[in-house]
């Protein structure tokens, strides 16, 4: 058996490889470091600073934003309030999320401002190293006994 001793040269070679590739393994996926319940806060913060000028292209898929893309100027604000997801709940009691092949599914359960109670079920879609809103379905129940109690993609929760 030959052990090989390695050169001065060759062990700082190895080193910056080695880092580089530590580094890029935890900086490489954007949606690995901002989750689905992060993604809607910031949406969130960004209505309750902006309003309905808030730029939705930032949270919203190419799909998604088709409505509001395609929205006369008189119809846009009725589009925008009715697809600013973070406002339908006054009171959020709980949150859930799980991860799906393209992103990630976030389900809400909370009061609205009418108080009415009810689970929100959103689906985000990972495009240009974001998580991004896809689809979402809002189900009304009777009690909070009802609420769903685990994260769901709104295609689950459609009756």
């Amino acid at each position: 058996m030959h052990l090989i001793n390695p050169t001065p040269t060759a062990l700082a070679i190895s080193s910056l490889l080695i880092s580089g590739f530590f580094i890029q393994g935890c900086a490489s996926n954007p949606t690995e470091q901002e989750n689905a319940w992060k993604t809607y806060e910031r949406f969130r913060v960004a209505l309750e600073k902006n309003g309905l000028d808030t730029d939705y292209a930032p949270f919203f898929s190419a799909h998604a934003y088709q409505d509001i893309r395609e929205a006369s100027k008189e119809d846009r604000p009725y589009i925008k309030e009715m697809l600013a997801y973070p406002r339908y709940f006054s009171v959020t009691f709980e949150h859930y999320e799980k991860s799906i092949a393209s992103g990630a599914c976030l389900t809400l359960n909370g009061e609205t401002l009418h108080g009415d109670i009810g689970s929100l079920s959103i689906e985000l879609l990972e495009e240009d190293g974001r998580l991004k809103m896809n689809d979402a379905n809002l189900l009304y129940v009777d009690s909070k006994t009802d609420f769903i109690a685990q994260a769901k993609c709104p295609d689950e929760t459609r009756i």
